[in-house]
């Protein structure tokens, strides 16, 4: 019996023996499985990788190709028309005093005012030439004709720089007229030596503001164009001499004020990084000197490569003033590339065009958060403004 128990212990132990090495053997069969598999996925979504990088170049190269930037699928002028009567549908009132846009007031008119001229440069439809005098007929029955009470210096000259504009598109007078009286206006109690020249923000003379500074040396240079005076771009290169060495930073980066107590506020924001770029481009259009034409690439870089990593813009949608922003850049940023050239920015300023055109709502309408969906809600006219401008501004083929 002790024989048989003790063959009985043996059996079981090479049962169990057995059943180990089994287990062991399809767990290692298991891991060879496993590991191929793994390893060809590894492979396959390398080669997924790398087509989807092949892509991408082909992409880029494709617009390396076209001298100008555009490529299939690039926005249209009749993208951008529509996009112009959608908003003026929504927004535009029509009264006999004259036109405004609701909601609305001094320095957001007068940027919506410059969306109108930009559409009368780039269609050159007749329809937007009396718009364009009807709004202004309605900025007049609103806020007169005399703007000194105005205490925001940049307000004023918001609007100076559209009557410019009115001017050359137009050859009206009495646009020309308001032009000058306010710019003379503003330079005179704006500009002093406190911090080694430059314009005040207001009349309260505590900042000197990258939003003054910028849209006063446009605004000189385009008088200076519609009346062949030399006194104003003196003027522009004096403020801008001013803007460069204290606002401006090595990065490209434009800061947004100089305090008199506090010092400079490096704060960046869009419109400041567009007028600066038009500032620049103006002088360089006039003088020729390619440090102009430096410094206005220099901004236009830091502005697609720094603050948006060249994706599109969804940002400035809180607050009143922020929203609108991005239509001053796509004015500025746009005439860049079609006067000087300068194709290298054509993908971005279409994608970020294509995208707010993507993502409109039932009525055509898009909130400045150009990649986000505009909701069929509430939105203010100034910050579904800036879609419009970028659609009107962004390269592409004109009539």
């Amino acid at each position: 019996m002790k024989r048989n128990a003790d063959w009985n212990n043996r059996v079981k132990k090479s049962i169990i023996l057995t059943c180990i090495l089994l287990i062991l053997m399809i767990g290692t069969i298991c891991y060879v499985f496993i590991s191929g598999n793994i390893h060809k996925n590894e492979k396959r979504e390398e080669k997924m990788s790398n087509n989807t990088n092949k892509e991408w170049q082909n992409t880029n190269q494709q617009e390396t190709n076209d001298s100008t930037g555009l490529v299939q699928n690039s926005p249209t002028l009749d993208m951008a028309e529509t996009a112009l009567d959608k908003y003026l549908e929504s927004f535009y009132v029509k009264e006999e005093a004259g036109g405004y846009i609701v909601g609305e007031d001094f320095w957001q008119q007068a940027e919506i005012f410059e969306v109108i001229l930009d559409a009368c440069e780039q269609t050159k439809d007749k329809k937007y030439l009396t718009v364009l005098e009807d709004m202004y007929q309605g900025f007049v029955t609103n806020h007169g004709e005399d703007w000194s009470y105005n205490e925001f210096n940049d307000d004023i000259m918001w609007m100076t720089i559209a009557c410019a504009r009115a001017y050359l598109i137009t050859g009206d007078k009495k646009y020309l007229n308001q032009a000058e009286k306010h710019f003379n206006l503003v330079y005179d109690r704006a500009w002093s030596e406190d911090l080694g020249g430059g314009l005040f923000w207001k009349t309260e003379n505590k900042t000197k503001n990258s939003c003054i500074n910028c849209p006063a040396v446009i605004a000189a240079c385009l008088l200076r164009e519609a009346t062949g005076d030399k006194k104003y771009m003196d003027k522009a290169l004096l403020i801008y001499q001013w803007e460069k060495e204290n606002l401006f930073g090595t990065t490209g980066a434009v800061f947004d004020a100089y305090d008199l107590e506090s010092g400079i506020n490096t704060w960046c924001s869009t419109y400041n990084q567009g007028t600066f770029i038009g500032a620049a481009m103006k002088l360089y259009q006039y003088s020729g000197d390619e440090t102009y034409l430096e410094d206005a690439k220099k901004a236009a870089d830091y502005t697609v490569n720094t603050m948006f990593s060249d994706q599109v813009m969804n940002t400035e949608g809180d607050g009143n003033d922020l929203p609108g922003f991005k239509g001053i850049l796509a004015r500025w940023m746009g005439k860049f590339v079609r006067d000087c050239h300068q194709y290298q920015y054509t993908g971005w300023l279409n994608k970020n065009a294509m995208a707010a055109w993507s993502n409109q709502n039932s009525n055509g309408i898009m909130w400045t958060l150009f990649y986000t969906k505009t909701e069929d809600t509430f939105y203010s006219a100034w910050g579904c403004s800036a879609a419009v401008s970028m659609l009107i501004n962004c390269p592409k083929e004109l009539k």
